[in-house]
This record gives structure tokens, C-alpha cells and sequence, in this order.
């Protein structure tokens, strides 16, 4: 019971000191998460660049949350809230994946439409142009 009325009265008491190993494995590995970001950059793999950028960016966000940040050692709210924000994050990510997946594809952000001409012109159909002759 001292004990407990110790660790309540010095925070300090109940933290674990980590050597630099630790962090030295931790840092490593965010810079092959990096190095696999690069790489993986300069490819095409078609559809699955976006949503491998973004697995490795959380998994390094998470990382560096956990570690350096030592939510690992904490506990409580603060990983609480980390979760309801990684929820919200998915959530959001989710609706816009969700937006994009149950669009036409006239609609879809490429970069030129079906209904556009080779100079840029827009088309003379009145119904798709309601400007035109």
C-alpha cells in the first residue's frame, strides 16, 4: 500500500527507463518505411498506389505516436483518444474512398473527361453544352 502511495505521489516513479536500442530499432524501421514509400512512388501498381502510400504512412505515424511520443508507456486517456482519432481518421477516409467508388465514371477526377474534344474544346451537343449553336 506504501508503495502505490509512492508511485501516486512521484509520476516518475512508475516509468521505465528504455535504452537507445529501442529507438534506434524504431528510427531503422521508419526509414525502410521511407525508403518503401519512395520506391513504391516511383512505380505504377495501378490502383493500389494510394492506398499503399497511406498504410505506410500510418503504420510510420503510428509508430512514431507509440515510441517516440511513448504512448506505449502511457496509459488511459491518452490511448483513448489516440483510438477515437485513428477511428476518425478511417471514418473520413472511408467516405471519401466510399464518394469516389460510387461515382460514374464521367464524374471521376482524371484529368480529361469522355465528353471533351482532342483541343479542349466542349462539345456541341446543346444538352451537354448549353452555349453551343
Amino acid at each position: 500500500m506504501a508503495e502505490k502511495n509512492k508511485q501516486a505521489a512521484d509520476p516518475s516513479a512508475h516509468e521505465h527507463e528504455h535504452g537507445a536500442g529501442r529507438y534506434v530499432l524504431i528510427w531503422a524501421a521508419l526509414l525502410v518505411f521511407t525508403l518503401t514509400t519512395v520506391i513504391t512512388g516511383r512505380m505504377d501498381l495501378g490502383g493500389a498506389n494510394l492506398p499503399l502510400a497511406l498504410i505506410i504512412a500510418t503504420v510510420k505515424a503510428t509508430l512514431v505516436v507509440l515510441f517516440f511520443m511513448h504512448l506505449w508507456d502511457s496509459e488511459g486517456i491518452n490511448r483513448l483518444v489516440f483510438g477515437v482519432a485513428l477511428l476518425f481518421v478511417l471514418v473520413l477516409l472511408a467516405g471519401v474512398f466510399g464518394d469516389l467508388l460510387t461515382r460514374m465514371p464521367d464524374a471521376l477526377p482524371t484529368g480529361q473527361h469522355a465528353h471533351t474534344l482532342e483541343g479542349g474544346d466542349m462539345p456541341t451537343t446543346p444538352a451537354l453544352n448549353p452555349h453551343a449553336e
